[in-house]
């Protein structure tokens, strides 16, 4: 059983939203993108100052004195293509994650390391989230700011298969195997033979199929085998005295 976290804080690596604001220029203060003299408005941000025409998104060019800025090598972004530069890309939507929680998994067994929007890890095959959703920033929230439901452990439980994730009862549903199943792969369980329920640990083999200890039983009279021995007749199996019944039945 593996487990997954949320993580807190920025998703965006070494990037720093800034701070812009408006001040009256001084003499001799020049700015940071053309480094032309300042004269009129002056936009202070990423601890430089510029013209407002100058303070712009090194990618698309939009202007960024009204809207949130983002910092990287002390290059400034706006927020998209920050986030398409620069921020981990869920695995699941391929699109960039831009909230500050989201899940950070480096589990061997799915491959390296990976990245979820919260509510995007999910089972393989029911989908049901891994991470409560009245837990996840998205949920609602109470007159404090904390979550409705609040939660002293995050940590979700999983199970890898194949480069997937599983749910419990869906791992134990699919790939565990069931009492009365046949040992070879293919040979399904037969009405009477098991309970046909998964069989979590300490299995028995035993005429061809998987029991349970406690439905590996005679037969005929339904008790269980005192010891590992009993007699075999097609695909039943007895217990001594029983088995002498059948076999003087028959003479």
């Amino acid at each position: 059983m593996a487990g997954a976290q949320p993580s807190s804080g920025p998703p965006n690596g070494n990037g720093k939203r800034s701070v812009t604001g408006l001040r009256a220029a001084g003499p001799g203060l020049r700015c940071s993108g053309c480094r032309e003299p300042i004269v009129g408005r002056i936009v202070s941000a990423m601890g430089q100052r510029w013209h407002p025409t100058c303070f712009k998104c090194v990618e698309c060019g939009e202007l960024l004195e009204h809207v949130s800025s983002y910092e990287h090598d002390g290059l400034p972004y706006c927020h998209l293509d920050y986030h398409e530069k620069f921020a981990p890309q869920c695995f699941h939507c391929k699109t960039p994650i831009a909230d500050e929680r989201f899940i950070t998994l480096d589990d061997p067994a799915l491959g390296g390391q990976r990245y979820y929007h919260e509510l995007h890890f999910f089972c393989a095959e029911c989908g049901d989230p891994f991470l409560d959703p009245s837990r996840s920033s998205a949920a609602p929230k109470g007159p404090d700011g904390e979550s409705l439901r609040p939660s002293d452990e995050d940590d979700v439980g999983f199970t890898v298969y194949k480069g997937h994730p599983y749910c419990e009862s869906c791992h134990v549903r699919l790939r565990l195997p069931r009492c009365g199943s046949g040992v070879t792969a293919g040979v399904r369980t037969k009405p009477g033979m098991g309970c046909g329920k998964p069989i979590r640990e300490g299995a028995i083999e035993a005429i061809g199929r998987r029991w349970h200890h406690a439905c590996f039983t005679c037969s005929s009279c339904n008790k269980p085998f005192e010891d590992p021995t009993f007699f075999q007749r097609d695909e039943k199996a007895y217990c001594d005295p029983c088995y002498r019944i059948v076999v003087k039945s028959e003479l």
